[in-house]
């Protein structure tokens, strides 16, 4: 008796450990500098590192974005929970288009820091979260002072700018949509802001995919909410919408239109509010 038991336990246990559910939720990997990220950035957050340039429609102003962010470790506990660790480096950098290819620098601002991610994947919903600190800093450059006058454009001196700050994002993916929330909390900021924490939201679908030209058509949209000069909530918004040469969760290549209405981009103009269409070409890695 106890013999065929024995004979039965061992043919079940055979068929549970040989299913291929079973190796999906109990498969473990740990990877150092993986191809992608766990986490999917927006890319109509002006804050998510990119290299590439926006041409200005508005005026004769481009950016000019150098930076990249980077999983620098990635540990799967099983087919529905990885986490990450990474660090990311970013600056974007306001030129004129003048003639004979000048592109004297107005301002510069960088960022740099860490994070840390944690997704889920769910059977309809896969939920991601990134927790990020950085720091910020930006820069008047010579383009911003008239030699012919000396002194600076508009009368706007140069000033320390540096942001310290913590945010957590949280994204829903489900198919081709994702929506973005995030809470971001400034513990450090010169000059100081009027409220420390700040909101967003944010979403990004994949309209239509060509599969045999590695090409998809997206749409998307950024929203800031902050107090910076008053005591109101005031919006930062961001629009996109164009094309995905590649994977978009590997090293791919965006084109796309963007308007964007809010406080400007760079540091030291943080006062100043803008409205710019523009041309992005950018790749993402």
């Amino acid at each position: 008796m106890i013999k065929k038991i024995s004979v039965i336990l061992l043919i079940l246990t055979s068929i549970i450990f040989s299913q291929p559910h079973y190796w999906r939720l109990n498969y473990s990997e740990t990877v150092f500098f993986p191809d992608g990220n766990l986490f999917p950035s927006n890319f109509s957050d002006p804050l998510e590192a990119k290299i590439g340039t926006q041409f200005f429609l508005d005026d004769k102003s481009l950016e000019l974005n150098i930076g990249a962010s980077k999983d620098v470790f990635q540990h799967i506990y099983n087919y529905r929970n990885s986490i990450a660790t990474g660090l990311e480096f970013f600056s974007w950098t306001l030129l004129n288009r003048e003639s004979n290819f000048r592109f004297p620098v107005i301002a510069v601002d960088y960022l740099f820091g860490g994070y840390f991610v944690f997704y889920h994947r769910g059977r309809n919903l896969d939920w991601v979260n990134r927790l990020r600190i950085s720091h910020i800093s930006a820069h008047l450059v010579d383009g911003s002072f008239d030699k012919n006058e000396n002194k600076w454009n508009q009368d706007r001196l140069p000033f320390t700018y540096s942001r310290e700050f913590i945010q957590w994002t949280s994204t829903f993916i489900h198919n081709n949509l994702k929506f973005y929330f995030n809470a971001t909390y400034l513990f450090h900021s010169i000059p100081e802001w009027r409220n420390n924490t700040s909101t967003g939201v944010g979403a990004e679908v994949i309209a239509i995919s060509f599969p045999e030209l590695h090409t998809k058509i997206f749409s998307g949209f950024d929203l800031k909410f902050q107090k910076i000069l008053s005591n109101k909530f005031e919006t930062n918004s961001n629009f996109s919408a164009g094309f995905i040469l590649g994977n978009e969760y590997l090293n791919h290549l965006r084109i796309a239109y963007q308007y964007y209405n809010g406080y400007h981009f760079h540091g030291e103009f943080f006062d100043k509010k803008i409205k710019q269409s523009f041309i992005n070409l950018s790749l993402v890695i």
